[in-house]
């Protein structure tokens, strides 16, 4: 009598042979991109940095700023967020709000240029006066520092409490445009606590006004500088026009007689 044996085992086998290729692939799938990320990453760790270092800042190019001691504050004060880095890790953020808090910059803008340099573009605050000889006033009326990197030979001198800018500024220019007409241009103007203000003007006239009714004064006295006192030949010393109706001059020449 003949039996008939199975083959539990060999079955198995067969049957696991007889499974899809895609099946088989979409297992070894993971394990392979596995193997590739590993890769990737180790290759990066190792040659990454050589590929950063070999473009190293040489150079940063600082535009809009016009006077040499300027160029030089900026670029000493970035030198250290420079020095050791590369095009890919140089700090931007650090050096723009090392850049930004430079007093005498108004605004600044940093970018990379490959291979190796930096741009940086910088408004600079314009200076309109100097603000009890410790300090420059811009264009804005926003007092900032600088004084020893500006030309200020040219700018009117202010002087007044320190709290008191924005008064003194408001009468700078109401004072300036009032006085042009006549071509009397404000050199020095101090004024006190009560905004009464002592003027010298560009041809070493001073004046003292009160800031009661101040404008009308500045007016009358354009018009009689114009009509009368700028062709005496005894030259105004000073004048004074705190008062509601006149005015006290004083010549720099009493002996001259009047032409």
């Amino acid at each position: 009598m003949s039996k008939t044996v199975k083959l539990r085992g060999a079955r198995r086998l067969q049957e696991k042979q007889r499974r899809p290729l895609a099946e088989r692939l979409s297992r070894t799938a993971p394990l392979v991109l596995a193997g590739v990320i590993i890769c990737f990453v180790i290759s990066g760790v190792i040659y990454l940095p050589r590929v950063m270092d070999a473009y190293p800042i040489e150079s940063v190019q600082v535009e809009g700023v016009k006077d040499q001691r300027r160029q030089q504050e900026v670029r000493v004060a970035l030198a250290e967020l420079v020095s050791g880095e590369n095009f890919f890790s140089v700090p931007l953020r650090q050096m723009y709000a090392r850049a930004a808090a430079i007093s005498w910059v108004d605004d600044v803008e940093i970018r990379r240029e490959w291979p190796n340099r930096l741009e940086l573009r910088i408004t600079e605050r314009v200076p309109v006066a100097v603000w009890n000889e410790s300090a420059l006033v811009s264009s804005s009326g926003q007092p900032f520092k600088g004084i020893g990197k500006y030309s200020v030979e040219t700018l009117p001198a202010l002087f007044g409490p320190e709290d008191r800018l924005a008064a003194v500024m408001d009468y700078y220019h109401s004072m300036s445009k009032l006085l042009a007409s006549s071509g009397l241009v404000i050199r020095r103007m101090a004024v006190d606590a009560r905004l009464t203000a002592r003027l010298e003007l560009n041809d070493g006239m001073r004046v003292v006004v009160d800031r009661e009714q101040y404008a009308r004064k500045l007016r009358r006295f354009s018009r009689l500088y114009e009509t009368t006192l700028s062709a005496d030949s005894r030259g105004v010393a000073s004048v004074d026009l705190r008062y509601s109706d006149g005015v006290a001059v004083a010549w720099r020449d009493p002996a001259a007689s009047e032409s």
